[in-house]
């Protein structure tokens, strides 16, 4: 009988549970054409995102957000849990590396609350200057004098002669 030249191993586990990095983990990834920075994130809720920075086009501005995967896929690129643009590349990175942060130390409600907070504070905002708008085109209407509004009769030209 020959010998057998595999080495005797221990039992292989087998397990259906998908093994994932612990909470509040954050992995650099390569880099896709035009872009600046991306990191894989488990925030601290236990979510997993992709948090890339992106050149637009010919531009100078760039546009930094958090996408969700799911299975280890990234999915719904088009609704991106947060999303932020800036007029340069440093201001884009730094944008990056807080969102990086927020996200794996806080988790997404951080995230989706400041999300929140913005879209209140243009709300109130547009509702501001709608106001004003408004306010300024009432103080253009002139009140109709009381000698156009007169009727004909006398009482009214009394009435007309005594407040001028």
């Amino acid at each position: 009988m020959a010998k057998d030249p595999r080495t005797p191993a221990a039992p292989v586990v087998r397990t259906t549970q998908t093994l994932q990095p612990p909470c509040g983990s954050v992995r650099p990834c390569a880099l896709y054409a035009g872009e600046l920075a991306r990191h894989r994130v488990i925030t601290g809720d236990g979510f997993d995102y992709v948090v890339a920075t992106v050149r637009e086009g010919r531009q100078a501005a760039c546009v930094t957000g958090a996408y969700p995967v799911v299975r280890g896929y990234l999915v719904m690129m088009r609704q991106p849990l947060y999303e932020v643009r800036q007029d340069s590349a440093e201001l884009a990175l730094e944008e990056h590396e807080r969102l990086v942060s927020v996200l794996a130390e806080a988790g997404v409600r951080v995230v989706r609350a400041r999300k929140l907070l913005a879209a209140r504070q243009r709300a109130e905002a547009r509702e501001a200057a709608e106001r004003a708008a408004a306010a300024a085109a009432l103080s253009k209407v002139t009140p109709i004098t009381l000698g156009r509004a007169a009727l004909g009769r006398p009482e009214d030209h009394e009435a007309a002669a005594a407040l001028s």
